[in-house]
């Protein structure tokens, strides 16, 4: 199986069970109340879309990654190779991730009566989607086949999104909500996030396949 071809699969199988649901609606309902008032001159009134993409990409990332049932997932990762599998699930996950990034981009320019130029919404989706990343990495770390057990995952999820927001401007999450907020300079801020963030989801990648196909 191709690697895109096993995306397209992994992403349209999250669809057709709808399992996107409770992450997608929790982030369009918090973006609702976010924005139903004046958020504030740009690009701090990203602070919030961005603080809120971190644990609902976390979400999105275990939906995907547990998106088949055993019997499924055997099968894909017989056709396709438990390398291949795993980046596929990262990918796939990401696809998720950045379309809610997207959403949370639009979402200000669309009820917010502030003018946002363009330079403006390109620094709100990046930094919206250095959060996204950054929860496609832990939610992999938290999900099958790192995780076997829901319990466990849950447990996991909660406390390393939790954990993000208290340490303050320490990349990826803190630096970018700290840039955004005119606590630390922007452009690097930004760089050096978007740089760990990926390594998240690599790493998260690498233990998935390794732990996986040690599993079976």
């Amino acid at each position: 199986m191709r690697l895109l071809a096993l995306v397209r699969y992994l992403v349209a199988d999250v669809a057709r069970g709808q399992r996107f649901l409770p992450p997608v609606l929790l982030l369009l309902a918090v973006l609702a109340m976010l924005y139903a008032g004046d958020a504030g001159e740009a690009p701090q009134s990203y602070i919030g879309s961005s603080a809120l993409l971190y644990p609902v990409s976390v979400w999105l990332a275990v939906v995907v990654a547990g998106t088949e049932d055993p019997v499924r997932h055997a099968v894909t990762t017989t056709a396709a190779g438990w390398a291949r599998t795993r980046v596929g699930v990262a990918l796939a996950a990401l696809v998720w991730a950045c379309g809610a990034a997207v959403v949370g981009t639009l979402a200000p320019v669309l009820t917010q009566p502030r003018p946002y130029p363009p330079p403006v919404v390109l620094t709100g989706l990046a930094a919206n989607l250095v959060c996204a990343v950054a929860g496609v990495g832990v939610g992999l770390l938290c999900a099958r086949p790192v995780l076997v057990r829901a319990g466990w995952t849950a447990v996991a999820a909660l406390a390393l999104t939790v954990a993000a927001y208290p340490l303050g401007v320490t990349p990826p999450v803190g630096a970018v909500l700290g840039a955004l907020g005119g606590r630390v300079e922007l452009g690097p801020a930004l760089g050096w996030s978007a740089v760990i963030a990926s390594g998240l989801v690599v790493a998260a990648t690498l233990a998935a396949w390794v732990i996986g196909s040690r599993r079976g």
